[in-house]
């Protein structure tokens, strides 16, 4: 039986569209009824009507479907493409928790522990890999900050790397060889591999997992 996620996100985007066509409306009204509007006004209106114009597009060009979940696979899907990983591949999956000073702070990702990460690396494009590294960059920052709070130097962490040799010896170049690396890092810093953003998610993040848990079951019953 197939499951298919469709991102909360998705749903808030004619909203989007709709309040950046109504402020933007609202300006023009403003200025054919009077020459006495000030630019300030001006301003600020027509820069909000763009921001969630472009929100609101941002959102309706991302696919409808985020996540297909099958007894056989998850498959993310993304503008940029997508990548697929078994079920008989993940060792666990949660919440990520990040040091906080004396308190443990959830990451907004549902993370992925893998068995083999080149399943991964061989199903993603490059064009993902690169939207990936970009999405998952703040993910990272945050991680090291609190993780290597004593740390002084991160730029290795940043750097783009000639190559890339996985667990199993399979050597990577190019973006895939960054998003390999990025995987790795992730893994040492917060104990996953793989990283869905709670964006992409239909529920809040907790309940997805015990959703994905229930699915998980229902396979292993099947």
């Amino acid at each position: 039986m197939q499951f298919n996620v469709t991102p909360a996100a998705k749903r808030n985007a004619l909203t989007f569209c709709g309040i950046g066509l109504a402020l933007f409306i609202v300006i023009v009204f403003a200025h054919l009824a009077s020459d006495q509007v000030p630019l300030g006004v001006s301003v600020v209106f027509g820069a909000a009507s763009a921001i969630f114009l472009l929100l609101g597009v941002g959102k309706l060009i991302e696919p409808d479907v985020s996540l297909v979940i099958t007894p056989e696979h998850i498959r993310y899907l993304h503008r940029r493409g997508s990548w697929q990983v078994s079920w008989d591949n993940i060792i666990r999956y949660d919440v990520p928790r990040i040091s906080r000073v004396l308190e443990l702070e959830d990451a907004p990702f549902i993370g992925f522990r893998l068995h083999d990460v080149d399943e991964v690396l061989r199903s993603v494009s490059p064009r993902l890999a690169s939207a990936l590294l970009f999405e998952q960059r703040q993910l990272l920052t945050m991680a090291l900050r609190h993780e290597r709070p004593d740390q002084t130097d991160y730029s290795q962490y940043f750097d783009i790397p000639d190559r890339y040799v996985s667990p199993a010896g399979t050597v990577y170049k190019g973006l895939i060889a960054s998003f390999g690396l990025r995987m790795e890092q992730l893994r040492e810093l917060l104990g996953y591999d793989l990283y869905v953003s709670a964006s992409a998610l239909d529920r809040e993040i907790y309940e997805f997992k015990a959703h994905l848990q229930h699915l998980q079951a229902s396979r292993n019953h099947s």
